[in-house]
């Protein structure tokens, strides 16, 4: 008897940009329901395996630890009850084969609640990938073959915007760090209005003649108050001294349309800094 025993892998894949490092690509990576609760999106198989996929839904958000590493929370019951879709949202279809070279349109929608206060919503959207598996036959005896199945959860955001909507940031204390060529800055924030602030931040180091030494932006989503830390290359050689660094917060990103995004004034934060 043939024996073929299924060892099934699973990768947790989390990106800004479009996910194509799974088994599927997925598109676009957020996604804004609009104002009839409807939204949409695209899985494309771009191989030449037939791949089984699940939709599903699971309350999370990137947070931070005490020193501003990013951390992705899974675990906030009490505000997954106060921001949380993922109980009213649905996906038709939610599991499918997808063949070969073909794509499909997943449609989403989400069951209205009248009671909700002005502000964002959100929740994440996991979708599992694997191989299609094929059924077993016995065709030999003293024969035991292992497969090797790799699964790929990819995870996306979803936000609902209810009424009028607002972001913004406040900084208090903001500290920096240089360790081998790299100079972290970590400002303590605090959101502000009724949504996370998505959107970007420049970092911009300056020396005592005001010019400008080194530069460097990247993406952030702060959904509550606490610490994200943002990270600039130190150029090599350079001088000891004093300097400042600055920090502009703005609500735009390459990945996502202006248009989705709840839209603020740009923030700006400067701080001297010494050099060794």
């Amino acid at each position: 008897m043939k024996r073929i025993f299924l060892v099934v892998l699973t990768f947790v894949i989390l990106t800004k940009t479009e996910l194509v490092f799974g088994q599927v690509s997925i598109a676009p990576t957020t996604i804004f329901i609009d104002r009839n609760g409807i939204g949409s999106v695209f899985i494309t198989n771009p191989g030449d395996t037939p791949q089984e996929i699940n939709v599903s839904f699971v309350f999370g958000y990137p947070g931070n630890d005490d020193l501003g590493n990013l951390t992705m929370v899974y675990t906030d019951s009490i505000r997954s009850k106060i921001f949380g879709i993922d109980e009213r949202l649905r996906a038709f279809p939610r599991t499918f084969i997808l063949a070969p070279q073909q794509q499909q349109t997943v449609r989403l929608q989400v069951r209205p609640d009248r009671s909700l206060i002005a502000g964002t919503y959100f929740t994440r959207i996991k979708i599992t990938s694997n191989a299609q598996t094929t059924d077993v036959e016995e065709t030999a005896q003293n024969e035991v073959t292992t497969k090797v199945n790799f699964k790929f959860d990819q995870v996306i955001a979803a936000f609902q915007k209810v009424g009028t909507v607002a972001t913004g940031l406040e900084f208090e204390d903001i500290s920096a760090v240089q360790s081998e060529g790299l100079l972290r800055v970590i400002p303590t924030f605090k959101t502000t209005g009724n949504s996370p602030f998505i959107g970007s931040v420049m970092a911009t180091l300056k020396n005592a003649q005001n010019e400008t030494i080194a530069e460097q932006g990247q993406t952030v989503a702060l959904y509550f108050s606490g610490k994200r830390a943002v990270e600039l290359k130190i150029p090599e050689n350079i001088a000891p001294g004093d300097y400042t660094v600055t920090l502009v917060y703005e609500t735009r990103r390459g990945d996502i349309p202006s248009s989705d995004l709840v839209q603020s004034p740009p923030i700006s934060k400067t701080i001297p800094i010494k050099l060794n």
